[in-house]
């Protein structure tokens, strides 16, 4: 068949076409067309299509290139911040426009994996790191920026920020913040039950506290059972506390049991006498965490296992919107237990960060030198929001109890993530269903280890290596 091409006769605005390798069959055709194009009513046509084409190929050209951001954050001062960092940034950039889009923690959760095998993929979205994001990467969904964030921006950040949002020597994400959990405590409850809160620097001076606030009368523990994550953090720590960071590294690994291991099992019974006090409050396994953190605030219960951010949360789901003064409330590392290898120091920590989709536009890495640039984070710090993980953010918090909880982390040598993360989706939800199924009466701790340790160790083989 012959080849058809077009171009146009600039001074009389008519097409010109083009014929090679004609024969018997092409040439009746092309005679029509060349009789057809010159007639006026055809011209016209022809006119109207070429300037809708060429308004389409403007406009086109001029689209912005849009950023997603696919976030979790409730507080509505955080998000003003980023806001401003966006509108900067528009400001600098003609073209591009920043959008943020927020989605509950659990929601985030189940609907993240559908989101990044859409079309409507963001650019950017929140992270964990740990096994969740080693799965995400081996997906395929995960960009390598490694080398466009190479320089100071990367060295901004405190390394252990970095290597989270690290796989196999590539990094994926850059950190935002981390929140050491630590055990917030009302004073005043404290008071009339007759409890230290400065002095529960061991296991069994908790579980001494606890027994002292029951019998006062006062709920010990609040918790967000209902949300299950919360839940975890006990047997967690205990782990921590018990094992120490190497074998909390072997266990990953599958050495001495793995999570069926001894002392792994010692720490699950430990939580299990822990559950069996009933220090929680009255329907906990129905309770979402911003409930639980608002029951604390309002002065329900002595003590929240919490990241540094329920300050601001428990606050804000308080009744009054106000919750515990500063002068009402105290916070005490998790406990050292009798013989464990884990110090106080050790850091059990959320740390947050961002990880970048594939096909994401460069623009998006460019973006975050400004959103997660000092600048942003020093705002940020000031004003209490969280503890950053840019170099130099610490010292600028002015909150005494946030201060105090970003010294810890900067001083510590390990920084332990969630196990719901680390131990990736399947595994991580096991680990969380275990930990409310113990805090309910219905599992014992030698079940509950050995239902993490087969599904993990279903995916052991492929986690190998990540953060």
């Amino acid at each position: 068949m012959g080849h058809v091409g077009e171009t146009w006769n600039t001074t009389r605005s008519v097409p010109i076409i083009i014929v090679s390798s004609l024969n018997s069959l092409t040439m009746p055709l092309i005679s029509w067309l060349l009789l057809a194009v010159t007639s006026p009513p055809i011209m016209k046509i022809v006119r109207f299509f070429s300037l809708a084409c060429c308004a389409a190929l403007s406009w086109s050209a001029s689209a912005d290139t849009v950023v997603k951001i696919l976030h979790i954050q409730e507080n509505q001062r955080i998000r003003q911040i980023w806001q401003d960092a966006a509108a900067d940034y528009e400001k600098a950039n003609p073209g591009v426009k920043v959008q943020f889009n927020y989605l509950e923690n659990e929601a985030f959760k189940a609907k993240l994996p559908t989101l990044l095998q859409s079309k409507d993929r963001p650019s950017a979205f929140h992270s964990w790191g740990g096994g969740v994001m080693a799965e995400q990467i081996q997906a395929g969904v995960c960009q390598d920026i490694t080398d466009a964030i190479a320089g100071p921006f990367a060295d901004s950040f405190y390394r252990a920020g970095i290597e989270n949002f690290t796989y196999k020597g590539k990094t994926y994400g850059v950190p935002n913040d981390v929140g050491p959990i630590v055990f917030w405590y009302n004073k005043d409850l404290f008071g009339k039950a007759g409890v230290d809160g400065t002095k529960i620097k061991n296991w069994d001076d908790l579980i001494d506290a606890v027994k002292k606030l029951k019998a006062a009368g006062i709920t010990p523990l609040a918790v967000g059972g209902g949300d299950e994550w919360p839940l975890h953090f006990y047997p967690t720590m205990l782990m921590m506390r018990i094992l120490g960071k190497d074998a909390m590294l072997a266990a990953y690994k599958g050495g001495n049991g793995g999570y069926a291991g001894p002392d792994v099992v010692k720490a699950w019974t430990m939580y299990k006498q822990l559950c069996d006090l009933h220090p929680f409050q009255n329907g906990f396994a129905s309770f979402k965490y911003q409930e639980a953190a608002g029951f604390f605030h309002d002065g329900k219960a002595a003590m929240h296992l919490m990241g540094s951010w329920d300050l601001l949360t428990g606050r804000m789901n308080s009744a009054n919107k106000k919750g515990l003064s500063d002068e009402q409330v105290g916070f005490f590392l998790f406990p050292e237990v009798q013989g464990g290898k884990g110090k106080a120091g050790d850091i059990f920590a959320s740390v947050d960060g961002w990880l970048v989709s594939k096909d994401a536009p460069k623009q998006t890495v460019d973006f975050m030198k400004v959103w997660l640039g000092k600048e942003t984070q020093t705002k940020l710090a000031e004003e209490n929001l969280f503890i950053p993980m840019v170099k130099g953010t610490a010292e600028l918090i002015k909150d005494p109890f946030i201060r105090a909880i970003a010294q810890a982390a900067e001083s510590t040598d390990w920084i332990q993530l969630a196990m719901d993360q680390l131990l990736g989706p399947d595994a991580g939800r096991v680990f969380n269903d275990q930990a409310a199924a113990v805090a309910s009466g219905g599992q014992s701790a030698e079940n509950a280890t050995k239902a993490i340790e087969d599904s993990f160790s279903k995916v052991r083989s492929r986690f190998i290596g990540a953060p």
